[in-house]
């Protein structure tokens, strides 16, 4: 019987090893981004969490790495975009002067 079980134990850890290199976890993790109507499959790498969406092209970037995003096309530092490139305007509340109240109804004349 002990024979039997460790010969059972090596065929079970020879056939496993492989299964865990080869076949599971994968490099990548699918899954579908919905965007109102339409249906995206996209693919995100385990290690880094990177994710691409498919077209007919191919595999796309979802959004540049944070590497591409902060140098330009020479490797220099990029600048931050401007809210007229980002699409959100930047919008400000005024802050109201400490001080005495400004009556701006005249007071009534006494009789």
């Amino acid at each position: 019987m002990y024979g039997f079980t460790k010969f059972c134990i090596t065929l079970i850890l020879i056939a496993a090893v492989p299964f865990a290199i080869y076949v599971w976890p994968t490099k990548y993790a699918y899954d579908r981004l919905k965007l109102g109507d339409s249906d995206f499959p996209i693919r995100i790498h385990r290690v880094t969490g990177d994710a691409d969406y498919l077209t007919t092209a191919g595999w796309r970037p979802l959004r540049p790495g944070a590497a591409q995003a902060q140098t330009d096309s020479l490797g220099r530092p990029a600048p931050s975009p401007s809210p007229e490139q980002s699409g959100r305007p930047i919008t400000t509340t005024p802050t109201p002067k400490p001080g005495r109240p400004i009556i701006t109804t005249p007071t009534p004349k006494p009789r």
